[in-house]
């Protein structure tokens, strides 16, 4: 990637979504911790509610001095208004980092069908090569119907390339087969499904 005025493209990028409190930002954290020291991150986040918890999160953690970028879509969610405040954080955000990979992460209870599309549009085609979706869930949350009869919640697993069963040191007896057969239902046959926790995802996933 170059880092002047060069035209941007094929920015390695990958959505990593999941509910609120499934542990999204633990898994970015975690992610960064691979990041090569002459290589340029930038990381959207989207805060659902007044406070930017997340930003703040990853900027008490990260700088841009280190090859770090964060932004924030604030006060709800992503794909509202057809994109647009993604878009315009996240145009922003690749002008100012100008990155080698883009980490995105909507909100809990965003529709990732229309962020992806946003990103997959014409506009960001040349711009963004985007790799693995990664959706984490926290397979003890699967007997409530309020997550396994929720429409996000479904969206997310069906567009995830890899699937972590994540805060898998919680689970109990039966917790983990019950995901990998929810998996099998709904998702893609190549659908990748793997265990972890806080967020511990290993990065060539």
């Amino acid at each position: 990637m170059a880092h002047s005025n060069d035209k941007l493209t094929s920015i390695q990028t990958n959505i990593i979504t999941g509910f609120l409190g499934v542990g999204k930002t633990s898994a970015i954290l975690n992610l960064l911790k691979n990041k090569a020291s002459d290589e340029r991150w930038a990381v959207l986040v989207n805060e659902f509610g007044e406070i930017g918890v997340d930003g703040s999160l990853f900027q008490g953690q990260h700088s841009e001095t280190q090859g770090v970028f964060i932004s924030e879509v604030p006060g709800g969610c992503m794909c509202c208004a057809a994109g647009v405040p993604m878009q315009i954080a996240l145009n922003e955000l690749l002008q100012r980092a100008r990155p080698d990979r883009l980490l995105i992460e909507p909100t809990g209870l965003g529709h990732p069908k229309e962020v992806l599309e946003v990103l997959s549009s014409e506009h960001y085609r040349k711009v963004l090569s985007l790799q693995k979706n990664v959706t984490l869930v926290d397979a003890r949350k699967l007997s409530d119907a309020r997550y396994s009869e929720h429409d996000t919640f479904n969206q997310q697993i069906t567009i995830a390339d890899t699937i972590v069963g994540n805060k898998v040191d919680l689970y109990k007896s039966g917790d983990e087969e019950k995901l990998a057969e929810y998996v099998a239902q709904v998702c893609h046959p190549d659908t990748k499904l793997i265990f972890a926790h806080h967020g511990k995802i290993p990065y060539d996933e």
